[in-house]
């Protein structure tokens, strides 16, 4: 993990048997993918997502040479950094691209309708509002049946384990 917590990840060379490729020694010791060329190393036959925290994809994804973008997948959010993005999301509880996307795009829209048809804008935010609530008593549910405590829920709301525990036990089963 980084210095403010957070994960780190890369991508690892994966070789024809199925181990992850040594430093390149004949390179000062690099791990970068694209040093195991086979040109003084062992040829890479694949690439998976790694994390400083030990954390190895199982998925591996194969190498397009000459096209770092082809093969880590970040452009298009698939091979290694899709499978990365995952492991960041579960282990971080970061919110994924798309949902941050979503919000944004709602959060100008409504703004932007309020200008011009404010009660339109107000409907929507009435309707936000209502839906909120038992979005995170569904959510809440979901993260208690996963195991998740009552102090990282409250955590993760703003709020202690207490405060969460009072707002949201009575709609639970356990």
């Amino acid at each position: 993990m980084d210095e403010t917590g957070r994960h780190e990840g890369s991508v690892l060379a994966v070789l024809a048997d199925g181990g992850e490729a040594p430093p390149v020694e004949a390179l000062g010791g690099s791990t970068a993918w694209w040093d195991s060329d086979g040109t003084v190393s062992e040829r890479a036959a694949a690439v998976k997502s790694a994390c400083g925290c030990g954390w190895r994809a199982t998925e591996t994804h194969p190498v397009v040479w000459g096209d770092v973008q082809a093969t880590e997948g970040e452009d298009t959010r698939t091979g290694p950094f899709a499978d990365w993005d995952y492991h960041v999301t579960t282990v971080e509880g970061l919110i994924p691209r798309d949902i941050e996307q979503m919000l944004t795009t709602l959060h100008a829209r409504i703004t932007e309708l309020s200008r011009t048809q404010p009660v339109t804008a107000l409907r929507a935010v009435a309707r936000l509002q209502d839906t909120a609530p038992a979005l995170a008593v569904d959510v809440v549910r979901a993260a208690r049946e996963a195991m998740v405590t009552w102090e990282a829920v409250g955590t993760t709301l703003g709020c202690s384990r207490q405060s969460a525990h009072e707002r949201f036990a009575r709609h639970m089963t356990d």
